[in-house]
């Protein structure tokens, strides 16, 4: 109980008193539990000395008022002497004490005034409540900032952190302070020994209850949209891209001879014309004319009669006539043999021909549809090796853009439909609103789940 300060509260007795005590009530306010707040008594004497023989604090409500003065004064007359009353509060809620000043005088000797305040924890919240740091390089750092924010009556003080996973720490000197009313923002590291998937959780100690803070990396089971393809080259780091940090690597990318994995199968520079990818001893850098099969290299020796040029010396099955002049002659499987443009292993241009003489006219060109899904590449396939992605399909959660629109999973968990920085996959409970996701705050009355934490106010 604390007593309402009112004009006749604890008024002194209406005879004549040579000291008086003030203020009748003195408040210390709001303060965080272990905190101090000091109360001065200011004692003034008008009619004569007056001594201090000693001072009562009866405690009401807790016993967090003390008298901090170990001696007590002698207040000279028309001079005033200060008692200092401290408050610590260590419960929450309203507490007050009844401060009595008793003196040497004869008509009024003890002079009762009131102290009063209150205790109460730190409240606070993050935003965000979750850290996903995507895909970082192995052997590199990935730093991102939380925000701190002062839901609480009293300042908070951020005293440590403490990780569960210690491949993430804090980027931020202890300690840090928050105003009421304000917010502080501190940085988090993950460091990345591999590019295995890492989640954790960091709980700061304010004094007070925290939910924890969220964290994750390289987590391709709560992936979400665009933060898991970190170099924009339509292929995610959970969908197979072995270096998200390179347009040029990714599992649909051409292999080159440069000693790099580009299309992320394991194998460096393979089917290019510098790896002897039949093992027969020569690259097509080195000659070898048919670099897939072991019997054909500039080494071999040339049979007569099978249609393959088996020595690589531009000439198929030596001694038969080559009309066009093409190195095959109609022996050796040319299908055309008056047109040097056609002839097998020939380059299948969008001409009409069957170049290669394989039977097929057209085929792997952006006329033809490879994949047999009805459209080809002029026609809008995205994909002509694909017969999941053409134009008209429905889009999948699956990091691929499966309807050729240029847009990877819109309208599914892993993409952000409204535009508000959170998924479905990230916790937005409604992704058709940009005013409804994890990161905000909730509105009291709208009937609506604003911050998606499942408690619709």
């Amino acid at each position: 109980m604390v007593l309402a300060a009112c004009s006749n509260d604890f008024k002194l007795n209406e005879q004549s008193a040579a000291l008086t005590v003030t203020p009748l009530v003195s408040d210390a306010g709001t303060l965080a539990l272990g905190s101090e707040a000091l109360l001065p008594l200011v004692l003034y004497a008008q009619d004569g000395d007056v001594s201090v023989i000693s001072v009562d604090v009866l405690n009401v409500e807790g016993e967090w008022f003390t008298l901090q003065d170990s001696a007590l004064p002698t207040v000279t007359n028309g001079e005033t002497a200060t008692l200092t009353v401290s408050y610590v509060p260590q419960e929450e809620g309203l507490h007050w004490a009844r401060v009595t000043v008793n003196t040497n005088e004869a008509t009024t000797p003890g002079h009762e005034v009131d102290v009063r305040g209150e205790g109460a924890l730190p409240a606070a919240r993050f935003y965000p409540s979750l850290l996903d740091f995507g895909p970082v390089r192995p052997g590199t750092l990935g730093t991102l900032g939380v925000t701190i924010l002062n839901e609480g009556r009293v300042p908070l003080d951020l005293g440590a952190v403490a990780f569960d996973n210690d491949r993430y720490s804090l980027d931020t000197s202890l300690p840090v302070s928050v105003v009421v009313g304000g917010s502080a923002t501190v940085g988090v590291t993950y460091a990345a020994d591999d590019a295995s998937e890492q989640t954790g959780e960091a709980r700061f100690d304010i004094g007070a209850s925290l939910d924890p803070l969220v964290l994750r990396a390289n987590a391709c089971s709560t992936a979400s949209g665009d933060l898991y393809d970190s170099d924009g080259d339509g292929y995610s780091f959970c969908a197979g891209d072995c270096d998200d940090w390179d347009r040029g690597v990714n599992p649909g990318a051409i292999e080159t001879c440069d000693s790099v994995d580009q299309d992320c199968d394991g194998s460096v520079d393979e089917g290019t014309s510098c790896v002897d990818d039949d093992g027969d001893g020569f690259s097509e850098d080195d000659g070898d004319c048919n670099d897939g099969d072991t019997s054909v290299s500039p080494a071999a020796a040339e049979v007569d009669g099978n249609g393959v040029d088996d020595d690589c010396d531009g000439m198929t099955d030596d001694g038969s006539v080559d009309n066009d002049r093409d190195g095959y002659s109609t022996a050796a499987g040319d299908c055309d043999d008056g047109n040097r443009d056609v002839f097998p292993g020939a380059p299948e241009p969008a001409d009409g021909l069957d170049n290669d003489c394989d039977g097929l006219v057209d085929e792997g060109t952006s006329v033809y549809d490879d994949d047999g899904d009805g459209y080809s590449e002029d026609r809008g396939d995205c994909d002509d090796s694909d017969p999941a992605v053409s134009p008209g399909r429905a889009e999948a959660p699956d990091f691929v853009d499966n309807d050729c629109d240029g847009t990877v999973d819109e309208g599914t968990v892993y993409f952000d439909d409204d535009g508000d920085g959170y998924t479905e996959t990230g916790g937005d409970c409604n992704d058709a609103n940009p005013s409804v996701n994890p990161g905000q705050p909730e509105v009291s009355g709208n009937h609506v789940d604003d911050n998606c934490d499942g408690v619709t106010s």
